[in-house]
């Protein structure tokens, strides 16, 4: 559910302003004192939480009006079904119809479905049966507000289906958000006033053990006292789960704060507010708890921001609008970043408003979600229609130092994407890096979107500093088609050339880069390297974690049934998994993957493992990715051969130490294998021991993480390493067959 459009009349500073194909995300900018505020101002009065004052009408003859398309999707009716919203029909048809009579002006969308016909024939799960309403707020001269449909001068009905809207406001007050979320959560829990006092022995307290709601269920409603009714809603109200909403609440702070800090629900008894939820800050660093209110001004953003995260993804909120003004004040910059990471996220399930005077909150949208706000001649507040991009970021501060002196760009979807892609670069090319371990004259530009403004912004920079070409934009398929999404990208980049004249370097498909599988993640996932590592014990270990998970929760995510839909690809058992591994890897989401395997690495341990996998893995894992870069006469130059990567690379094998052979977890013996074995080594009963001027070539590798090398040593000297054996502590040892050639 979204607003659509906004048409504002006689409001503040505004005397009529239109705000026509609002998208997911409205981002208000401009100067001080242009009404920003005015606009989110208008929408809490539409959504009936904004008192309309005296002083609010820009002419006092005239009433405020404010007219409203509203967007009601396919699942919000069937949510407005569910909960008996507007209508109390059981039978989804006669609910629809008494809904459509309800609200005269709500047109669905196009559709085969004659609406003169019967209703009788639709069904809840049908996707066409949403649509778009229309209406008019108004706040007459006495201060008396409606909601008018064209039809009827005052349709309550309206007020019913309008979506909760979340305001933040300068004061950052924690508690007025929590209140209303809580509210929501358990508002069909809370039905009267608790006694703490033991049912069955009313000297003692009650410990709530419960060993009385057995009786009172045997009951009914008319037989049971006022002390029972109460126990039984004391039962119900603890059946609540906050266990699981907290676990979200607090993986979403931790991430998006980076502080170690726990917060906890404390549920107290008193008479006037029922049950009062209390909120505590667990301090993990000096073990001591605090009140919320403790909290920073900043860390209290961050924490409110989480905290509607985490009610998004209960799978039973309906989607909200959630407001904030100036989401960057208390923050620093850094900050700044990760709040308008959460404000993208929740706009992907929510619609999100938010006024803003920072670069860094406006980076993950796009330049259509994005008005400026002006005054006229008048002083009235109007939108700019001639929104230049370039000047609003020179007004809020942004500039391209980050692309000076630098050859080549790449521009990836998200930050894991900006950390694992320099793995491969210094894996297959050379004088890519500083001494310093710093990228060497190449910048890696994060964004969420290859449309949104950061993205648009440094194009625009790459082709003020001459860079022409020389840039490649790397974007997840999401399990779309390729082809499609490359020809989508270069046609909207056309039609902003169109607009913006000279401005933009011409995008050609060799600047795009749509990557094989879901998303970078699914590239590491190869079953023989992730046994060679030590990641899975063995190949099979793969397919029968990732079944068993496939079939606990995998199967119900968004991408698993767009898998099923477009593909027809049914996993029913472990083989269909293992024949179709490289669909799933396209279609399923990598996140989800990844984690499986690789959750328990984390910061600079997961860094390690991922070089040991590229270092390990081969090449052609990689094709699309390394031949979109090889385009470039830049990398081209710098591309290692072939010849020279397999001479330098390790082979390994996770394996344990016996005393006379070693085996590896499936019990092959490893003794026997070398790069210079042969048949007839075998035949002579050498058990495959190769000698070499008089000595073993038996060497073992060792990963070094600092230098990005790795270390030969062996069980005797050999001419080529001063090491001695040095086995992990685990009893495992990554081995290579030899480390040097006759």
């Amino acid at each position: 559910m979204k607003i659509t459009s906004l048409l504002i009349k006689n409001f503040k500073t505004i005397r009529e302003m239109n705000i026509d194909d609002i998208e997911d995300a409205l981002i208000i900018v401009g100067k001080n004192s242009t009404g920003k505020t005015t606009i989110l101002h208008a929408i809490l009065a539409i959504a009936g939480q904004y008192q309309i004052k005296v002083t609010d009408f820009n002419s006092p003859e005239r009433n405020i009006e404010i007219a409203v398309k509203l967007e009601i999707s396919d699942e919000d009716i069937r949510n407005f079904y569910n909960n008996g919203v507007v209508s109390i029909y059981k039978t989804f048809s006669m609910w629809y119809e008494d809904f459509c009579k309800q609200l005269p002006t709500f047109k669905r969308k196009e559709s085969d479905f004659d609406e003169y016909a019967v209703y009788e024939t639709l069904t809840p799960d049908r996707d066409d049966i949403g649509g778009i309403l229309d209406f008019v707020f108004v706040a007459d001269s006495e201060l008396k507000t409606r909601y008018s449909d064209g039809v009827n001068k005052s349709n309550p009905v309206i007020a019913e289906v309008l979506p909760k809207v979340h305001f933040i406001d300068h004061r950052r007050n924690v508690k007025d958000i929590q209140d209303e979320i809580f509210s929501a959560e358990s508002k069909n829990a809370l039905k009267g006033v608790r006694e703490n006092l033991c049912l069955k022995d009313d000297a003692k307290q009650c410990t709530d053990c419960f060993k009385c709601i057995k009786e009172i269920k045997e009951k009914t409603p008319e037989e049971l006292s006022i002390l029972e009714s109460m126990r039984l809603l004391e039962y119900k109200i603890l059946q609540v789960n906050l266990d699981s909403f907290m676990d979200k609440l607090n993986k979403f702070y931790v991430r998006n704060s980076g502080r170690q800090q726990d917060i906890k629900f404390v549920m107290n008894l008193n008479n006037k507010d029922l049950i009062k939820l209390d909120t505590i800050v667990l301090n993990k660093d000096r073990y001591g708890a605090d009140s919320i209110n403790t909290l920073s001004a900043g860390a209290k953003s961050i924490y409110i921001l989480s905290l509607l995260e985490a009610y998004s993804e209960e799978n039973s909120t309906m989607p909200s609008i959630i407001m904030i003004e100036d989401p960057e004040i208390y923050l620093h910059p850094s900050m700044q970043k990760a709040a308008s990471e959460i404000l993208y996220r929740l706009s992907k399930k929510n619609q999100v408003f938010f006024s803003t005077h920072s670069p860094n909150l406006i980076f993950n949208f796009n330049s259509k979600q994005i008005k400026q706000i002006v005054l006229d001649e008048d002083y009235n507040s109007v939108i700019n229609e001639n929104t230049d991009i370039d000047k609003i970021l020179d007004d809020l501060g942004y500039s391209a130092n980050d692309l000076m002196n630098v050859n080549f760009v790449f521009i990836v979807e998200g930050k894991q994407d900006s950390s694992r892609l320099p793995l491969l670069l210094k894996k297959y090319y050379s004088e890519v890096y500083n001494e310093d371990g710093t990228l060497q004259r190449i910048s890696i530009v994060t964004t969420n979107s290859c449309t949104n403004i950061k993205t648009y912004a440094n194009l625009k920079y790459i082709n003020q500093l001459y860079l022409k070409d020389q840039f490649l934009m790397i974007r997840d398929s999401d399990g779309k088609n390729p082809e499609t999404l490359v020809k989508q990208l270069c046609k909207y980049y056309d039609d902003r050339a169109l607009e913006d004249v000279n401005s933009l370097p011409r995008i050609q498909p060799r600047n795009i880069l749509i990557l094989k599988y879901y998303s970078f993640e699914n590239y590491f996932l190869n079953p023989a390297v992730m046994t060679q590592i030590g990641v899975i014990g063995y190949e099979e270990e793969f397919y029968n974690t990732l079944f068993e998970k496939y079939k606990a929760y995998l199967y119900k995510l968004a991408s698993a049934k767009n898998m099923r839909q477009v593909t027809g690809l049914n996993i029913r058992t472990k083989d269909d998994l293992k024949k179709n591994i490289e669909t799933f890897k396209i279609y399923m989401r990598g996140h989800n993957l990844f984690d499986i395997f690789y959750g328990r690495y984390k910061g600079e341990k997961q860094t390690e493992i991922l070089e040991k996998y590229i270092e390990v893995a081969p090449k052609s894992d990689f094709a699309d990715i390394l031949n979109a870069i090889d385009r470039f006469i830049y990398f081209m130059n710098r591309r290692i051969d072939d010849k020279e990567e397999t001479e330098k690379k390790p082979e390994y094998t996770y394996q344990k130490h016996k005393k006379k052979k070693k085996y590896n977890r499936n019990g092959y013996d490893y003794t026997s294998k070398y790069r210079n074995n042969n048949d007839q080594n075998n035949k002579n009963g050498k058990d495959g021991q190769h000698e070499h001027h008089g000595q073993h070539t038996k060497q073992h590798v060792q990963f070094q993480p600092k230098t990005g090398n790795y270390q030969s040593f062996g069980g005797k000297k050999n001419r080529r390493s001063n090491n001695y054996s040095d086995y992990r502590d685990d009893g495992y040892s990554d081995l290579s067959d030899s480390v040097f050639d006759d």
